[in-house]
């Protein structure tokens, strides 16, 4: 395997030629610049540990389609000798998500021996693929003179767990959220608790993945059905982990919880996981 440092400087000098590529501060963006510098400070002898993968954001125009989509790119240290991690952050149906998913697996398979960086021919490859965006005419999904249509119906899904620390599941929790557009939060600790709300279809693949993963126990409290598009019914704005409320021993504080849920009208749900009124001084 090569060293730390020449894989680091592979990244450094991939992110480069994409910045010439797409100058544009809407097509690309460093999703991290603390890692970024991290990293320009790890090659410059100034520090001797990495913390943070370097990630960015890129978007890029299918003309084909008439459509863009949004990538993040997220390098493990030793990348290119180890697969990068593709997240397609723009709305398709799940039919979509899941044909780039398996598309992209099979290319990284046959990229990784190569062990040379190879973003661009990635991208390349995607414009090869559009069709991979396509709806096909069995989904719900309509087309109506060029536009694409669909009936929406919303649910929020309400999860709980015995705990959440592991970090690698706390990265599913949040990446998994982004990449299938719901909003809610996560609430890290012991209990874990985690709210997700959109459309339906991706509520319960969120609800399908997390299930696939090993817990010691994890269970769907409540699934509130919204209805058709209804802006009004929705309580968040974007996905967030709320580990401020964490103390020292890993443990939130319920007070400040009940207060996040009361400014969203869903204190109700306090009572669901814990069986009381969170005003109650006893």
């Amino acid at each position: 395997m090569a060293s730390m440092r020449s894989c680091i400087e592979q990244q450094l000098n991939e992110i480069e030629l994409l910045r010439c590529c797409y100058p544009s501060s809407d097509e690309f963006y460093l999703d991290d610049i603390e890692a970024f510098n991290e990293a320009k400070e790890y090659l410059d002898g100034k520090s001797d540990n990495l913390q943070k993968n370097l990630c960015f954001i890129l978007k890029l125009h299918l003309n084909d389609i008439k459509t863009t989509i949004e990538l993040q790119f997220i390098y493990p240290l030793h990348y290119p000798e180890l697969p990068v991690d593709i997240h397609l952050r723009t709305y398709l149906s799940r039919e979509c998500h899941e044909k780039f998913n398996e598309s992209v697996k099979k290319f990284l398979n046959d990229k990784t021996s190569d062990q040379e960086p190879y973003i661009m021919e990635f991208l390349s490859w995607i414009q090869d693929h559009q069709n991979l965006f396509l709806v096909s005419n069995d989904t719900t999904m309509k087309t109506t003179n060029g536009q694409i249509i669909q009936k929406k119906k919303y649910s929020r899904l309400w999860i709980y767990s015995h705990h959440i620390y592991n970090t690698e599941k706390r990265k599913n929790i949040v990446n998994w959220a982004h990449e299938l557009h719901l909003n809610g939060f996560s609430l890290p600790g012991k209990p874990g608790i985690i709210c997700v709300e959109g459309q339906e279809s991706d509520v319960d693949e969120y609800w399908t993945r997390l299930r696939n993963l090993t817990w010691k126990r994890l269970q769907m409290k409540e699934k509130e059905y919204l209805g058709d598009v209804n802006e009004n019914n929705l309580r968040f704005t974007q996905f967030q982990e709320l580990n401020y409320l964490l103390d020292n021993t890993g443990k939130g504080d319920f007070g400040q919880f009940h207060q996040y849920l009361q400014d969203r009208q869903l204190e109700k749900m306090f009572n669901v996981y814990f069986g009381f009124d969170g005003t109650d001084k006893k």
